[in-house]
């Protein structure tokens, strides 16, 4: 664990496992062990501490892990008519994707013979990439890219980055916390949307992102509203988050709620503690947000 609490921690055993022995081993399996022992540790110890009122926990991934296929592979320096003397620059040695830069005057060639050089292998200029995943319309994206289909890579064995609509891509989201509702199983979403859900709950602004908050926003509580207090003496008041105040007699005309942060303010000439509210001694909210009130005069 690097780190934890409002900050974020990551656990990357079972990818590094995954990798070197694949998704459907018994090493995998033994690490997923670890990593949930770990996970029911952390929510143990938030107990103990007496975290859980006002700690929000995300347990979550970033990919899934698929098994990869070593029958039928592909392998683009065997496709015939197709040599690497074509090819200015290349990255092919990460993962299921490919990036090409043919050499001036032959990127249509170096098209033509990959394209339909394996069943499973996808190859596209960069202005036809599928739009849905988000990734060619950027300067550093090279005239050439391509991908295979899950399990068709020539590394580990196990690996990651195929399309993100494969099934063995999905990962997890589990939350609990004041923030979240209990017991509510979500639709489908987007990774991309996680950013706008944490900037929210830490109360922070995000950057410009892809994402959207409304996505996860029925994860959520409601906000709360303040609630509007019937007052005796004028036509409303609205209740203030101030300090928890003493109990005093009297009823005093033309009070208004105030803040109340500090005891100076409490404790000035002009500040009272007022029980306007007529319910005030059987008020439900009485234990937990009594009423600071000052004099409108």
């Amino acid at each position: 664990m690097k780190r934890f609490g409002d900050r974020t921690s990551t656990l990357s055993w079972n990818d590094s496992t995954g990798h070197k022995y694949g998704p459907e081993s018994t090493e995998r399996k033994t690490m997923v062990s670890q990593v949930d022992r770990t996970v029911g540790y952390l929510r143990q110890r938030i107990r103990e501490s007496g975290l859980e009122p006002n700690l929000n926990l995300i347990i979550t991934s970033d990919h899934g892990m698929e098994t990869v296929i070593k029958t039928d592979e592909i392998h683009i320096q065997k496709v015939e008519n197709f040599t690497f003397t074509d090819i200015q620059f290349e990255l092919l040695d990460y993962g299921p994707n490919g990036l090409l830069v043919p050499k001036e005057g032959k990127l249509e060639h170096v098209y033509s013979v990959l394209k339909n050089a394996h069943p499973k292998l996808h190859v596209y200029k960069k202005e036809e990439f599928p739009k849905r995943f988000h990734y060619a319309n950027n300067s550093r994206i090279t005239p050439l890219l391509m991908y295979s289909d899950p399990g068709y890579v020539q590394f580990n064995k196990g690996e990651h980055g195929f399309d993100n609509e494969a099934m063995n891509m999905k990962t997890i989201f589990r939350a609990v916390g004041p923030a979240f509702k209990r017991g509510l199983l979500a639709e489908p979403f987007e990774s991309v949307n996680v950013y706008a859900l944490l900037c929210e709950l830490l109360g922070i602004a995000p950057e410009p992102h892809d994402g959207s908050l409304e996505v996860l926003r029925p994860l959520l509580h409601p906000a709360p509203k303040p609630p509007q207090i019937s007052h005796p003496h004028s036509s409303s008041v609205t209740e203030s988050q101030g300090r928890e105040a003493l109990p005093s007699s009297g009823v005093h005309q033309g009070c208004v709620a105030v803040e109340a942060d500090t005891d100076a303010q409490c404790d000035s000439d002009k500040s009272i503690l007022c029980r306007c509210c007529p319910n005030f001694p059987t008020c439900s909210r009485k234990k937990n947000s009594n009423l600071v009130w000052t004099r409108d005069s």
